[in-house]
C-alpha cells in the first residue's frame, strides 16, 4: 500500500486521515509541521490555563450551534 502524499493534503484532510491510521507517525509529524507553520499561534502557559478552557468551551458552542 502506498501512502498519500501529506505534503499535499490539507489540515482537515491529514487529521480524518490520522483518525484511520492513529499509529502513522510520518502523517502525525506532516500535521505537526502544518500547525507549526501557520502565523500567529498563541501559546498559553499554565497560569493561563482558565483563558484556554473560556475558549474551548466558546470555540465547541460555536460548532453545535451551526
Amino acid at each position: 500500500m502506498t501512502k498519500p502524499n501529506f505534503v499535499k493534503m490539507s489540515k482537515s484532510e491529514l487529521k480524518r486521515y490520522l483518525l484511520e491510521h492513529r499509529n502513522d507517525t510520518e502523517a502525525f509529524y506532516a500535521l505537526m509541521d502544518k500547525i507549526n507553520a501557520e502565523p500567529n499561534q498563541k501559546f498559553y502557559t499554565v497560569d493561563e490555563a482558565d483563558i484556554l478552557q473560556e475558549l474551548i468551551e466558546a470555540k465547541r458552542d460555536t460548532k453545535e450551534n451551526l
